[in-house]
C-alpha cells in the first residue's frame, strides 16, 4: 500500500509541473482564435496599402509621361535627333534642321497615330520612349 501511495504521489509531483505550464497564461479559448484573423486583417491591411501605394506611383507616372516637353525648352541637337528618328521611321518631318516646325509637328503627331498613344503633335515622355530615344536627357531639358 505504502508503494502505491508513493508512485500515485510522484506521478502527482511529476505531472503538476507540465500542467502548470501548459496552463501559465490562460486564455479564452476564444482569445486565440482571435489572433490568427488578426494577422489575416493585418496582412489584408497590408496588402491593400501596398497596392494602394503601387497604383498610386503608376498614375504619378502617366501623369508624368503625358506632360507635353515644350519645343522651347528643347535643343536644337534634341529636335534634330527626333527629326532624325522620324524621317527613319518613315514619318517625313523635313530637313533634320533642329528646328521644330509644322512638318516635324504633323511627323510626331503621325507617330503618335501608328503606336495608339494620344496623337497630338507634342512630344511628352511616352512619345520620346517610342521613339527610342533617352527620356532622362528629354526630361532634364524640359526643366530649364
Amino acid at each position: 500500500m505504502k508503494k502505491i501511495a508513493i508512485a500515485m504521489l510522484t506521478t502527482a509531483m511529476i505531472g503538476t509541473p507540465a500542467f502548470a505550464a501548459s496552463n501559465h497564461n490562460p486564455q479564452p479559448q476564444g482569445a486565440q482564435m482571435q489572433k490568427p484573423q488578426n494577422n489575416n486583417q493585418a496582412q489584408r491591411n497590408s496588402q491593400d496599402q501596398s497596392a494602394q501605394n503601387r497604383q498610386s506611383q503608376q498614375n504619378q507616372q502617366s501623369a508624368e509621361n503625358s506632360q507635353p516637353i515644350q519645343p522651347n525648352s528643347l535643343s536644337r541637337g534634341e529636335i534634330r535627333q527626333v527629326q532624325k528618328v522620324l524621317d527613319k521611321d518613315g514619318f517625313n518631318a523635313g530637313t533634320a534642321d533642329g528646328r521644330w516646325g509644322p512638318r516635324t509637328e504633323g511627323a510626331v503627331k503621325q507617330f503618335q497615330q501608328s503606336k495608339k498613344i494620344q496623337a497630338n503633335g507634342q512630344l511628352d515622355q511616352q512619345t520620346v520612349a517610342d521613339l527610342g530615344l533617352d527620356t532622362s536627357k528629354f526630361s532634364q531639358s524640359q526643366q530649364k
